[in-house]
């Protein structure tokens, strides 16, 4: 078994002391302390897998103690001792949820052998949790939300291939949903109960990859310094999801061919063959059909991998899609974020279907989460969308004017908003307008319309005494 933390509560020094021994000896870590209050203390330090502590110590007795520690955490097992005149309040202390007691003088061997048993049952208990949350994961999959043809398809290829035991290549584009699919390949799979195990190797250095993948032994390289389980060990009679795959060097390609082949490896810096028995889903976003012309990937190993190849079509190609995923995530976010939204408005909505989405599911997600984040009524409008997805506004060529202004005031707001269009070209807005150049230039004075464009000719100049040149509009 490997080490376990176990805290020790006496307040007989000798008594702790002892029994610290013959569980350090027993292979398990052990932390003492010599009164309830101080144990206490010592739980959130060290997080024990188990407690053993006496019944009757001065300040805080035992079944305080675990009353205490069951608060705590519930499923954290005590082994209580106990003189045999307490035998009724060992008993309490049984009803108050410890595992045993055991009564003075105990026996050593009685004592390790409860040890024992009740780190067994506590290992069975965070076992059929993890079983718990792994079966409720597995119904969890309406995350890979579709109803276009496409990912109808990809549903119907996982569930041919999860039954089996087949190695499994996932490709698509980045935010397509590789990871998402792996998980349903393992979790409805024979293999559920077991670990998933998922590897980014894009994010592990050359120097480490192999180290990380499949373990070392103590002195393989500087900084081994004890020997170490790898990735595919701990995923034994799991899955491994090695996300990425076309990134892995040279030599872990080597390794890893080697596994999907014999079922065996060695840790780096060994020589003894480690068996597991580990079914391999991968997922690239490169063609590595290139990689193998190119020589960076093999070729033996691609076949191997692609044993069962499954593609995820990008956002663009299942548009039907955009708006049950909106919603899904809508719903997702609203209830983490305890906001009550309804839906979207059409023109949010339209602004939704209509986006390249070149990141995909992953971009619609970050986009519907920061919409819920800032949305302030019922609904996501357009100006809840991130800025880089709300349409450029253009320039407005319409002018509102308020019931009441004067027919003077509105001709220079339209002389200025004209200007404003043509930049300060006064050629131009004269020939909207329909003006002349030398009214232009006395309706600009009339109206005293300022240099505010940086542009020196939009000061109107005096008018040029020229009785000729009609001053009419």
């Amino acid at each position: 078994m490997a080490e376990r933390c176990i805290l020790i509560v006496d307040d007989d020094e000798t008594m702790v002391s002892t029994i610290a021994r013959v569980v350090s000896q027993d292979g398990h870590r052990a932390v003492t302390a010599l009164s309830g209050h101080e144990g206490l203390r010592k739980v959130g330090d060290c997080a024990p897998d188990l407690v053993i502590t006496d019944l009757v110590m001065p300040g805080m007795d035992g079944i305080s103690f675990v009353r205490s520690l069951k608060a705590i955490d519930p499923a954290l097992p005590v082994i209580m001792i106990t003189g045999h005149g307490s035998i009724d309040s060992a008993v309490e202390a049984m009803r108050e949820g410890a595992f045993h007691y055991l009564t003075k003088p105990i026996s050593m061997r009685d004592l390790l052998l409860y040890v024992s048993k009740a780190l067994e049952s506590r290992e069975a208990l965070a076992e059929n949790r993890y079983l718990r949350e792994q079966l409720e994961k597995r119904y969890r999959h309406e995350t890979i939300i579709g109803r276009s043809r496409a990912m109808r398809e990809v549903m119907d290829h996982v569930e041919q291939v999860a039954p089996s035991t087949a190695t499994v290549l996932i490709t698509g584009d980045t935010g397509t949903g590789k990871e998402l699919v792996a998980e349903a390949i393992h979790f409805l799979s024979p293999r559920a109960g077991r670990p998933l195990i998922k590897v980014n190797c894009g994010a592990l250095p050359d120097t480490l990859v192999e180290s990380e993948l499949f373990g070392h032994v103590r002195g393989a390289f500087t900084g081994a310094h004890r020997d170490r389980q790898g990735r595919f060990e701990a995923a034994d009679t799991g899955t491994i999801f090695l996300d990425e795959i076309g990134a892995m060097s040279p030599a872990a390609q080597v390794r890893l061919l080697r596994v999907l082949q014999e079922g065996e490896f060695e840790r780096v810096g060994g020589t003894a063959p480690v068996k597991v028995n580990v079914r391999v889903v991968a997922a690239t976003n490169q063609p590595l059909e290139k990689a193998v012309e190119e020589r960076t990937f093999r070729e033996d190993l691609f076949y191997r991998i692609k044993v069962f190849h499954i593609h995820l079509p990008t956002l663009q190609e299942r548009r039907e899609d955009i708006t049950l995923l909106a919603h899904h995530f809508m719903n997702k976010y609203a209830k983490r974020n305890k906001k009550h939204l309804v839906g979207f408005g059409e023109k949010a909505m339209q602004i939704l279907e209509s986006h390249s989405w070149p990141g995909n599911v992953r971009e619609l997600e970050n986009a519907i989460e920061y919409a819920v984040v800032v949305a302030r009524g019922d609904r996501i409008t357009v100006s809840d969308l991130p800025r880089d997805l709300r349409p450029v506004r253009e320039p407005d060529d319409r002018i509102v004017l308020p019931v009441g202004i004067s027919a003077g005031e509105a001709e220079g707001i339209l002389i200025r908003r004209t200007l404003d269009m043509t930049r300060g070209d006064k050629e131009s807005a004269a020939a909207m307008l329909g003006f002349s150049l030398r009214t232009l230039y006395r309706k600009i004075r009339e109206h005293n319309i300022p240099l505010d464009r940086g542009d020196k000719s939009y000061i109107a100049p005096p008018l040029p005494p020229d009785p000729l040149l009609p001053d009419t509009l």
